[in-house]
């Protein structure tokens, strides 16, 4: 103090003895480094995102509970509210204490001063009688310019509680499960103790030690008539349950796919931006709670038979595009857990994309959803490949060939060959596009790039090309509201670090017009009824919802290396994959009907329990109703093109792959096929009540597999 007088009064001298000091001005607890806080549409926090670990959430004074004032007030700074930043008398004291104990008995820094050694010199720096005279010159400084109860404010957003928390709201949070508000006085009193030695007091480290410094604190309370003796022993008496301070996200896929959305425009929040945003999402912890369980349940009842060990799910609101439900794995902490197969990673959608090519067609309106299409063996002449064949042969789901059958039953039934006579009259291009319209904002593999429809083959009705889940779930949705595009809407409010709103999501702002409502509302139809697909999956599967209309599609890979299905309700859209994430083969029949069926079912039934069935009061205008078939008006009667065979190429018996030429593989632009065999007799193109019999070779029963993807 002999030294620190004259330094306040000659700024000269005071400049030359402890050098250059920081402007105290601007100082303010929302101007912080703090949290991202990730919360649910109602308002239960998802995640606590901090800084390297450490983590601050910044509350103001009004809302920390006064045992915490008192309590910090008792052990730091009992002249807080009458001294100017410096404590003669603690000084003093401390120095008559550690003298008697021949050790640090007790410090004489204040609350300003340790705000001021926090913010601006360093916790690990020198202990020397320049930074002393720094901190106490500051500190004096400080008080000029804020009233006690800002200056107390920053205090206790900005001490180190020990354990990565700064600030009270963090370690209440942390030792407590609980918040600054809510603070009880036995917790107060042990957290007030912790700034001073926060190893040495840590609760969770050294319960006993807390117990201790928590005594002294409860006595230093009495001493300033804070609270009573009998308040104290209380207090004292209390068992706390303490927990030790994690970084846990619930969701934490969703979680991180909010993460990385926050680093794109329009909102450019990176993760090292810690400005205490409040980010409201769209999820629906209860819905993810059904999601995760069911997803979870499926893969340990079923996996180890069908040789699955992974399943992603999304789930969206069509009406908004708000993502309601996102399971990007079984499990985030297993090894590599943290790939979201829900949108990190691509998968091919097998029979699924067949969604896009009969909405394509349906809108070209050269196909309605009884035209004949004749389903019959195909070979087509291909370019040069490795096995040197130069043809391409496709199959049926069951190996079969099913005659004339209408368009309906081909796309319920999932048969191959009529999906991809479709597509090749409707055109790769228009396919493509719609794929895009409806949702698809990547079609092949990471990193995206884009594709020329004419870089598609015509494996691309199949699902030969890779697509995100999430994409799927935006198609879904986009048929659900009759053509109504929403992209997946994962962030619906955030609010900065005052609280004040930085950006609300607009459902009316993001819609886009992808397909006319008449051309949804054909393919929905087809979708739901589930007479469609009898023949090949049985009736009253789990592509059905008792008591509900419901529009649904499965899809397997020819590889079987991936299983889908995806299905929607106007209010609810969700699309689910199933398989393994090193691309192992599924095993014993783990088609999508097995696989990834029984989780949209049991998600759909529990999501939608409570709820009235729903379906679409009115047809659209530009429908011609028939019976129980629609059909865009002016399309009731079209040539039945598909119906006859398909175009032969002129080609001679022996011509060589290598040499090709587009001309000699297309026929009007349509590619062509050579040496059609004659096919089986056709079954009778109607409903089955039973799946279609599995292949199997001759005396190898344990062989069987289904024969192609649906």
């Amino acid at each position: 103090m002999v030294l620190l007088v004259p330094l306040m009064g000659i700024p000269a001298v005071t400049a030359q003895a402890v050098g250059p000091l920081p402007a105290v001005s601007g100082l303010a607890s929302n101007k912080m480094d703090q949290d991202t806080l990730i919360y649910d549409r109602h308002g239960t926090l998802l995640a606590d995102v901090g800084k390297q670990g450490n983590h601050r959430i910044v509350v103001p004074l009004n809302y920390i509970s006064p045992w915490v004032a008192k309590a910090t007030l008792a052990t730091e700074d009992r002249t807080f509210y009458s001294n100017s930043g410096i404590d003669v008398g603690g000084i003093v004291r401390a120095a008559i204490a550690n003298y008697q104990h021949h050790r640090i008995q007790q410090g004489g820094s204040t609350i300003s001063q340790q705000l001021v050694k926090q913010v601006y010199i360093g916790a690990n720096a020198p202990t020397d009688i320049q930074r002393k005279l720094k901190e106490a010159i500051l500190a004096i400084e400080l008080n000029r310019q804020y009233s006690k109860n800002q200056i107390l404010e920053m205090y206790l957003n900005t001490i180190f509680y020990g354990s990565q928390t700064y600030g009270i709201e963090a370690a209440a949070r942390s030792y407590f499960q609980t918040n600054a508000h809510d603070l009880s006085l036995a917790q107060a009193a042990m957290l007030a103790g912790l700034p001073q030695a926060p190893t040495q007091y840590n609760p969770v480290v050294n319960f006993a030690s807390a117990k201790r410094r928590q005594a002294q604190v409860l006595a230093g309370m009495v001493g300033e008539k804070y609270i009573t003796a009998a308040q104290a022993q209380a207090a004292y008496a209390v068992n706390l349950q303490v927990t030790a301070p994690t970084t846990k996200f619930q969701a934490p896929y969703f979680v991180d796919y909010v993460l990385k959305t926050l680093a794109k425009a329009p909102y450019n929040i990176t993760s090292d931006n810690h400005k205490g945003y409040r980010v409201y999402t769209s999820l629906d912890l209860n819905l993810q709670h059904m999601a995760e369980q069911v997803v979870t349940d499926q893969v340990a009842q079923k996996g180890n038979f069908y040789n699955f060990h992974d399943a992603a799910l999304v789930s969206m609101d069509p009406k908004t595009g708000e993502v309601l439900a996102m399971v990007g794995g079984v499990d985030y902490n297993r090894p590599g857990g943290q790939y979201n197969f829900a949108y990190d990673v691509p998968r091919a959608p097998g029979s699924s994309f067949k969604i896009f090519t009969y909405t394509a067609a349906i809108e070209s309106r050269r196909v309605n959803m009884e035209s004949p299409i004749l389903d019959e063996p195909l070979v087509f002449p291909t370019f040069g490949d490795p096995a040197g064949l130069g043809k391409y042969i496709p199959q049926n789901y069951d190996r079969r060939f099913h005659g004339t059958l209408p368009l309906k039953l081909a796309m319920g039934n999932s048969l191959n060959i009529p999906a991809l006579k479709v597509e090749l009259r409707t055109g790769i291009p228009a396919v493509v596009d719609m794929a895009h319209r409806l949702g698809l904002t990547c079609l092949g593999p990471l990193p995206c790039v884009d594709q020329k429809p004419e870089d598609y083959g015509m494996s691309l009705t199949l699902g030969a090309y890779p697509v995100r889940l999430a994409d799927m779930a935006t198609s879904a949705s986009t048929l659900a509201t009759l053509g109504v595009r929403h992209r997946e809407a994962p962030i619906l409010n955030i609010k900065d670090g005052l609280g004040r709103d930085v950006f609300t999501y607009d459902a009316k702002k993001a819609e886009f017009r992808a397909v006319d409502p008449s051309v949804a509302y054909i393919i929905g139809s087809i979708m739901s009824d589930d007479r469609n697909r009898c023949l090949e999956f049985g009736c009253h599967g789990d592509l059905t919802l008792p008591g509900r209309h419901v529009a649904a599609k499965t899809g397997t890979t020819n590889d079987f290396k991936d299983n889908w299905t995806i299905g929607f309700t106007p209010s609810l859209a969700t699309a689910v994959w199933v398989g393994n994430p090193d691309n192992k083969p599924l095993s014993h029949n783990s088609t999508g009907i097995v696989g990834a069926a029984p989780i949209w079912h049991k998600f759909m039934v529990q999501a939608l329990a409570g709820t009235p069935d729903e379906w679409y009061n009115t047809v659209p205008t530009g429908i011609h109703q028939i019976g129980q078939d629609y059909y865009l008006t002016g399309t009731e009667n079209l040539p039945r093109t598909l119906a006859q065979p398909w175009p032969q190429c002129k080609l001679p018996g022996n011509y060589n792959p290598y040499t090709l030429t587009y001309s000699q593989i297309t026929v009007d632009g349509i590619y062509c096929i050579i040496n059609a065999p004659k096919p089986p007799p056709a079954p009778a193109a109607t409903a089955s009540p039973s799946p279609s019999p599995l292949i199997c070779p001759p005396g190898q029963p344990e062989k069987c597999k289904p024969p192609g993807n649906g």
